[in-house]
């Protein structure tokens, strides 16, 4: 599929902790990238308010049990997240994010399935075609790497819009290796995901 007509989604979520067989999301961000051009208008974000709640989790996102209390539950938002991700995921640590919506998607009887492509790993690839050193893939670096102004981190909102601003960067990038088609990026990603070196939040 030709990258213009292919339809990417850049997510974030934020949960109580980072078990998704245990722990719950509580907010979910979503950006569309169509014709690759980031959609910010279109943007979908909502808070959604978990069965239980950990407090420790807060020093990350901000949001208390009282931020949550009047928010929809997951399956109240369920309909919603299929439609503003028929798509192709993409994210940093994406597959942490699409974990956890999978788990809340089991108990409703629906089985989610998307390709995936994580903005880390692009990155790795484009470095080794750069022949430079991996370094900190961090969702902190790639920011500052792409000279990007940071506000609000750990916010779904404003990191799914930092992952769109940069893979529409890379995608550029990755353009002048012929990778010219959505299933390319997708191998690309794929082909760094055993590799060494960590990936941090």
């Amino acid at each position: 599929m030709d990258l213009k007509d292919a339809r990417f989604y850049a997510i974030d979520i934020e949960t109580t902790g980072l078990d998704p067989k245990k722990d719950a999301i509580i907010s979910f961000a979503c950006v569309p990238i169509m014709q690759l051009k980031v959609l910010v208008r279109d943007t979908y974000y909502t808070l959604i308010r978990p069965s239980g709640y950990n407090l420790a989790a807060m020093k990350f996102h901000g949001l208390s049990e009282d931020n949550l209390k009047d928010a929809p539950s997951f399956e109240e938002t369920a309909e919603r997240i299929l439609e503003v991700t028929d798509g192709i995921l993409v994210g940093h640590s994406v597959e942490f994010d699409f974990t956890f919506l999978k788990n809340h998607f089991r108990p409703l009887g629906i089985r989610y399935k998307r390709d995936l492509v994580d903005i880390a790993l692009l990155e790795r690839w484009l470095r080794r075609k750069h022949k430079t050193d991996d370094g900190d893939l961090s969702l902190d670096d790639l920011i500052a790497a792409y000279g990007l102004e940071q506000h609000y981190r750990h916010n779904a909102a404003a990191d799914a819009f930092y992952a769109a601003q940069i893979f529409q960067i890379q995608l550029r990038a990755m353009a002048a290796f012929g990778i010219d088609s959505a299933e390319k990026i997708i191998r690309a990603a794929k082909s760094c995901r055993h590799c060494s070196s960590g990936i941090a939040f």
